[in-house]
């Protein structure tokens, strides 16, 4: 693994995503002295707002370790970055470790600023009168909440990983180190955050109460309440998802709008959690408007799977002018409403990771795989708060958890197109077979992930995802030739010989 320093703004300000002409600065490899560095509140401040540009950074990969391989988007062409066209290998089971998708730098970017503030932020309080306790635990919630954030993400997408806690400062740092189980590092993460979830806080104060990009792109108590939904949900903890999802359902501080575009355009509705910021006036923008609709490059649209998911129900108000427009393309982040075509300087949508509307399947998940008939109509009450806002009719209860899974993963991949959840969603419900669950679901993941990709890959396809190793991805060769104890997932040592 390369080694990891520490991201200082050089331009240090208050305002978390204010604007400057050098965002980051990177104190020399063997000169990176806690002492000279963290001495206020607003150099503590200044490293935890570098977490949230890095988690920016990031975000194509993050859309497409959740997407790239799951039945909801597809390619235009075999040309287009670097990044497009390893997702189009994905999609064609085409898995090596060349892939640039298996690159896994921009987390641990974010995971080392988190850990500098986890590790010096405390030491900040006897030297700043201004930067008591609460304060400091606050933003060590915010730390801690971007770390498990991206652990989440790499856990997800490689299974076990190196477990970095502390930030690099000499060349002592053991950061040739071998990979640590998932699941250590996610029920780690879970202790993490419910140790501080209590000194997040529950808004940040804003200066446009119109464009609410504090409380909405940092991490507050209800972020944080989703993202252990989330991972507990991923563990199999069912009791614990429902009770992180009632917190939020019953804080008052968020809700389900009724036009469901609000999310999109302009953004940071009350139904947001958290939200990857961007300012076009603050020279903030993305690749959003060439990422999602025809280029000569090739991007990423509708499959025709997910096409015939709306065509199933054409009043659906999801579909056409909401998620995709006539030729395909992906409108939610193309368009001002049902219509009209945003500008070229509207290139600062914001990338939600989660909303009031996942909480809701979260818990309808959790009620389905706990079983039973008050739990299924539980679910389903849940789903249809969501069909009602879509203006589609309730949905009947299914005789047993399978079919209702796979209700509720069309009615997600409806929800959630294109939004970096659809592969972790499926690859969830294949992994309660390895969990001592029916092997059914085994068989639903693989009937499911196999639905975008073309007929010509479907028996390669089949055969390996018969084999759980290949559910996730090899680790980079870079990564391997940098980092001689990390040790190459099983799947792919063979295969890559």
């Amino acid at each position: 693994m390369k080694k990891i320093y520490y991201y200082i703004f050089a331009c240090i300000s208050i305002f978390l995503f204010g604007s400057c002409k050098d965002y980051l600065t990177v104190l020399p490899e063997n000169n990176q002295s806690s002492y000279d560095f963290w001495k206020t509140k607003q150099d503590v401040e200044a490293v935890l707002a570098a977490g949230y540009i890095n988690v920016r950074s990031s975000v194509e990969t993050l859309f497409l370790w959740g997407e790239a391989r799951g039945n909801g988007i597809s390619y235009l062409s075999s040309s287009g970055s670097s990044l497009q066209k390893a997702a189009r290998k994905l999609r064609a089971i085409d898995i090596l470790p060349d892939n640039d998708l298996c690159e896994y730098g921009k987390a641990y970017d974010v995971i080392a600023v988190a850990n500098a503030v986890i590790k010096y932020a405390p030491d900040v309080v006897s030297r700043d009168p201004s930067f008591n306790e609460n304060i400091c635990n606050s933003f060590m919630a915010e730390a801690y909440f971007q770390r498990s954030l991206l652990y989440f993400y790499l856990v997800r997408t490689f299974k076990d990983v190196p477990f970095v806690v502390l930030p690099y400062v000499d060349d002592s740092a053991p950061y040739v180190m071998a990979k640590e189980d998932g699941v250590v590092i996610l029920k780690s993460c879970i202790e993490d955050l419910e140790t501080y979830i209590i000194n997040a806080k529950e808004f940040f104060p804003e200066v446009d109460n119109d464009n609410p990009i504090n409380t909405k792109g940092r991490a507050t108590k209800w972020s944080i309440h989703a993202l252990l939904a989330d991972i507990y949900l991923w563990l199999g903890d069912y009791d614990a998802c429902i009770k992180h999802c009632d917190a939020v359902i019953n804080s008052g501080r968020v809700g389900l709008i009724k036009n469901g575009f609000v999310n999109y355009f302009p953004g940071n509705s009350n139904e947001s959690l958290f939200e990857v910021q961007y300012s076009n006036p603050k020279s903030q923008t993305n690749s959003f408007l060439t990422w999602f609709k025809s280029s000569s490059d090739g991007y990423y649209v509708a499959s025709e799977y997910l096409t015939s998911l709306f065509d199933n129900e054409l009043n659906d108000k999801r579909g056409l002018g909401y998620s995709i427009n006539s030729s395909g393309y992906v409108w939610k982040y193309l368009g001002v409403d049902n219509v009209t075509a945003r500008v070229a300087s509207e290139n600062d949508q914001n990338y939600i990771l989660y909303r009031l509307a996942d909480i809701y399947y979260m818990k309808a998940e959790s009620l389905i795989m706990k079983g039973g008939a008050s739990n299924f109509d539980e679910a389903i009450s849940l789903i249809d708060l969501i069909r009602e806002r879509a203006g589609v009719e309730g949905k009947n209860v299914a005789d047993n958890s399978l079919d209702m899974i796979r209700l509720l993963l069309e009615e997600k991949q409806k929800e959630f197109f294109a939004e970096g959840k659809n592969w972790f969603d499926l690859l969830r419900i294949g992994l309660r077979s390895e969990q001592g669950l029916d092997s059914q679901y085994k068989l639903l993941f693989i009937e499911q992930a196999l639905k975008a990709v073309g007929g010509a890959q479907q028996s390669l396809g089949r055969a390996t995802l018969t084999n759980e190793g290949s559910w996730f991805l090899p680790f980079s060769e870079s990564e391997l030739q940098k980092n001689p104890l990390l040790v190459q997932n099983e799947y792919y040592q063979s295969i890559s010989n």
